[in-house]
């Protein structure tokens, strides 16, 4: 069993690198919510586009992916431990980490970025963070969602008692996943209407929250049902396609079409061509690209080495320490005259190098591996 799972730590890593990238590359021009930014947004250009495209592309799939991947082991975990350890255990391993993001690293990180030259940090906290006057949950908004699913996973099974007959269920075919495409896709353009993205309650940006639950749901199923070592080859193969086409002639004739490279953007939401667009496209690509992920790591890294196995134990402090890091060499490469595409390549490159390093560390303390 244990030689099956090393692909989904190597995944993993894989997202947790990419997440520092997708976060880098807003500050140097892509659309999207960061603490920093260090080009000016207000002029469309090659790179900003370039940018855009590449956030859009991962937004789609790869938050949905983590939560998959965390769910898988839902099942295993609460059946070994009963309702209250495992609830413990997770409140460990989500709760004291978001906690030390909320009050410690993400103010301090927003105030070295934005406001050191204004005021002290004690007066920062005493106006801001103290009061609740702001959030501070910036990635960590992850744990803060996976600790509601914990909760409404663990009222599930207190409830159905396991009266829910298990049966056998296969891999979605390609009809089920076009289904489930649309239905996601409508159901994000409805949420939408309301929460924006890049909006909702406690920093939780609900519009893509039906492809986060349905993955959600579809870990634990596929923990159940051993969906992700018997991806069939041919739903791997066409949903690659799919993924591929969606990314390189839909989405760049969607955006011309709908007018956003003449500066009229609205994809966010609304009832308008350019966010039901969006919403449609989402879902076809985020299925594609995690079906062909899923296979393709299952087939060629399903191993582990020592460097490999090291990045993977210090992946989920890397997650939660990547802002400051990122915002530290954004500052410190502000004003060096290469183009802002150099700068988020070698800024990317630096963090993950820094980060995985400074991670590394931190583990070492004492008691942090219990939580990290």
């Amino acid at each position: 069993m244990k030689n099956r799972l090393f692909f989904l730590d190597n995944i993993r890593t894989f997202l947790t690198m990419l997440l520092i990238i997708f976060h880098t590359a807003i500050a140097y021009g892509a659309s999207g919510s960061w603490i920093l930014d260090d080009v000016d947004k207000s002029e469309i250009n090659a790179t900003i586009v370039l940018l855009t495209i590449f956030t859009g592309v991962c937004q789609a799939f790869f938050m949905g992916l983590f939560f998959l991947i965390s769910s898988y082991f839902f099942p295993t975990s609460y059946e070994r431990k009963g309702a209250f350890q495992f609830l413990k255990g997770r409140l460990v391993r989500l709760g004291i980490p978001l906690l030390i993001y909320y009050f410690v690293i993400g103010p301090m990180t927003v105030w070295y970025a934005k406001f050191r030259d204004q005021q002290t940090m004690v007066q920062f906290y005493k106006d801001n963070v103290w009061s609740f006057r702001w959030t501070f949950f910036g990635p960590a908004w992850f744990l803060e969602a996976s600790i509601y699913f914990t909760l409404l996973y663990i009222l599930f099974r207190l409830l159905t008692k396991d009266r829910i007959t298990k049966k056998s269920i296969v891999f979605p075919n390609s009809k089920t996943l076009v289904t489930v495409a649309i239905a996601l896709g409508l159901s994000a353009f409805a949420v939408r209407l309301v929460y924006p993205t890049g909006t909702g309650p406690l920093e939780l940006q609900l519009g893509y929250f039906p492809s986060y639950i349905l993955l959600f749901i579809a870990g634990i199923i596929a923990q159940r049902q051993g969906w992700l070592e018997q991806i069939p080859g041919k739903i791997e193969r066409l949903w690659k396609w799919v993924a591929l086409i969606g990314v390189v002639p839909v989405l760049p004739l969607g955006l011309i079409l709908t007018g956003a490279l003449d500066g009229d953007v609205h994809f966010d939401g609304g009832f308008n061509m350019q966010a039901l667009f969006y919403a449609m496209w989402e879902p076809f690509i985020c299925l594609g690209i995690i079906i062909f992920l899923l296979s393709y790591f299952h087939r060629r890294f399903n191993t582990m080495n020592a460097f490999s196995k090291w990045l993977s134990d210090n992946a989920y402090t890397v997650y939660l320490i990547h802002p400051p890091v990122v915002v530290g060499w954004t500052i410190a490469f502000h004003g060096v005259g290469v183009p802002a595409i150099i700068k988020w390549i070698m800024v990317s490159a630096l963090s993950i190098a820094v980060c995985f390093i400074v991670a590394s560390a931190i583990r070492m303390l004492p008691y942090a591996k219990r939580v990290f």
